[in-house]
């Protein structure tokens, strides 16, 4: 699985700063690039920056994050729905998965919920259980 990630936070020049895109309205903004969170100034919602890695159990309404989010080999998520800026996932995830960048989804793996990502990368040998929309054009709600 040789697929590079592209972060969600884009280099904007040489200065502090980068270029964040909502994961609610899609609305491209800059931020400082050492910011942990801000407020989308379109949409007027938090917005988590950094990269999520979850080795554990770990059950919630809603991971969002415009970071990448980790699912380690003994990590496991059940939520509702999961929004991020790409996902790399090597335990399990019984959630819809919403995410900006590319899902890679390890041999180990199992996935048990909707996928929408512009890229999926399938290892031999992971369980996958739900629909999958790969490629989308519009952004995704």
């Amino acid at each position: 699985m040789a697929i590079p990630l592209e972060p969600i936070l884009n280099s904007s020049g040489g200065d502090d700063r980068a270029t964040i895109i909502c994961l609610h309205c899609g609305q491209s903004q800059p931020v400082a690039r050492k910011a942990m969170t801000v407020v989308c100034k379109y949409c007027h919602k938090s917005l988590r920056l950094e990269d999520l890695p979850i080795k554990d159990y770990q059950a919630r309404r809603s991971v969002e994050t415009c970071g990448v989010v980790t699912v380690e080999k003994k990590g496991q998520i059940v939520a509702d729905r999961v929004l991020c800026g790409g996902m790399v996932i090597r335990g399990k995830v019984k959630a819809t998965i919403t995410s900006r960048g590319p899902v890679l989804v390890g041999p180990d793996a199992e996935i048990k919920g909707d996928v929408l990502a512009p890229t999926l990368a399938v290892g031999a040998g992971a369980i996958l259980e739900g629909q999958y929309r790969i490629g989308y054009a519009e952004t995704p709600q």
